[in-house]
């Protein structure tokens, strides 16, 4: 078993960035069009003469009212239901990509460079603040897209291979964890940080009090990998510095096996961040996806039997 004692205190980075600096960097990001989307609902894309589903737009939206969302948090504004609305177009626009990748490996079989063009990284975000706004049903979904996707190698190729993001391979072996029915073949990377393995080791302790240090250690690697990515060294935690996904995700899931969480004060842990949001109501998807569904199921009638729960758990 890991043994704390054995791993050096980090304490909170030195430059580690600002909340200010966070949110003005958030607020910068430019708005996403959605003409693609109305050409498809309105079947005037003439030229997508293979029927694909407007994947490339609905996953760039997404991540954009994911950081809008963000940024409202880190200024102490609503976001719970802006974050809500940002994971609905987030995990839709992923299912219709996981679909076409499906289609794609289907229609050409021979091609010499299969697709591979779903972010890891940011599916398992997506998940991470699923759960931790009590969608525990959204955030389970989740879970088992992205092992669907990981175990066919839909995931891109860069991002797997050379920048080890070791939190987010940290979060998905905590969900195989605890769901006990998925597993994915990681490479040497995801197993080596001694901190993460010794939460994992223990998350299930009833005591709070045996995870209190481990915590407070991720904690403070969380502001060590804040930095942002250059273009040979790559920081766990550059998406989201001044956010705790991985400890509330945790949190959360301790909270749903009926374990009480510890108490932490730290810097990362400020409101509202310092505990979990009150559970969310389901989404309820609106008017654009709902056009778009139309057509999907339309093109594709076994789109919904690709995509569906069931079908990603029996991979």
């Amino acid at each position: 078993m890991t043994n704390l004692s054995s791993i050096s205190s980090l304490g909170v980075a030195s430059a580690w960035p600002s909340r200010r600096s966070v949110v003005k960097l958030l607020e910068k990001a430019l708005p996403r069009p959605i003409d693609e989307v109305l050409a498809y609902n309105g079947r005037s894309d003439v030229e997508n003469t293979l029927n694909m589903p407007p994947n490339s737009t609905y996953i760039p939206v997404g991540s954009l009212l994911r950081v809008r969302a963000e940024a409202s948090a880190l200024s102490g504004r609503p976001w719970e239901r802006e974050m809500l609305n940002a994971i609905g177009f987030d995990t839709f626009g992923t299912q219709l990509y996981f679909f076409w990748h499906v289609k794609f490996r289907s229609l050409f079989p021979d091609h010499p460079r299969p697709l591979r063009m779903l972010n890891w990284e940011s599916m398992t975000e997506a998940m991470a603040m699923a759960f931790i706004l009590g969608c525990a049903e959204e955030g389970i979904y989740h879970g088992y897209l992205i092992h669907a996707a990981l175990n066919r190698s839909y995931q891109l190729q860069l991002s797997y291979e050379e920048r080890h993001r070791r939190v987010h391979s940290f979060m998905l072996r905590l969900f195989s964890e605890w769901r006990s029915d998925v597993r994915h073949s990681w490479p040497p990377f995801a197993y080596s940080e001694p901190i993460y393995e010794g939460i994992l080791e223990r998350w299930r302790e009833p005591d709070p009090d045996v995870l209190k240090p481990w915590l407070l250690a991720a904690c403070d690697r969380h502001t060590h990998e804040s930095k942002r990515d250059s273009e040979g060294t790559f920081y766990d935690c550059a998406a989201f510095p001044r956010t705790p996904l991985e400890i509330l995700y945790l949190f959360r899931l301790r909270e749903l096996v009926g374990l009480a969480n510890p108490e932490l004060t730290h810097p990362l842990l400020e409101a509202p961040f310092d505990t979990l949001p009150a559970p969310q109501a389901a989404y309820v998807p609106d008017e654009l996806i709902r056009g778009t569904l139309i057509r999907v199921r339309e093109d594709w009638p076994d789109f919904d039997m690709v995509v569906s729960l069931e079908s990603l758990r029996g991979r």
